[in-house]
């Protein structure tokens, strides 16, 4: 039997994807010191890859960001394309304390488990979604 796509995401949360992602790059520009060289994506789905190409395109300076879990056919060629071009290489990790481990800035794409700050760099800046229908 074929596979089939999944299916398509309404246009609504794909705009409330891509919103929150420009928020939070936004924010992490203001936040972050200069020259932070990691960034950790925590979720799954289309936020992950709004969030990944918001940071990609808008974050100066990030050298490698890192997504957990990793999703399957992860990276998508556009995020990988655009990342390298950047100079920003992109990675997953195993566990979620791995990939969390000296991070300059982590970035929740949905509701998770509190970040455990001990494993994270000492100016780390922990970025959260806003809460629904805010």
């Amino acid at each position: 039997m074929p596979r089939t796509a999944p299916p398509a995401l309404p246009h609504e949360a794909v705009l409330r994807h891509e919103a929150a992602a420009r928020l939070c790059a936004a924010a992490a520009r203001t936040l972050l010191v200069p020259r932070v060289s990691s960034a950790t994506v925590l979720g799954t789905g289309a936020a992950v890859a709004a969030h990944l190409a918001a940071l990609v395109r808008e974050v100066p300076g990030l050298c490698n960001i890192t997504v957990h879990p990793g999703p399957a056919r992860w990276p998508h060629p556009e995020d990988a394309a655009l990342a390298a071009a950047q100079g920003t290489v992109l990675t997953t990790a195993a566990s979620r304390d791995r990939a969390l481990l000296g991070a300059d800035l982590v970035v929740l794409t949905g509701p998770a488990l509190p970040v455990d700050r001990s494993l994270l760099a000492p100016s780390a800046v922990v970025i959260e979604p806003p809460p629904p229908g805010a």
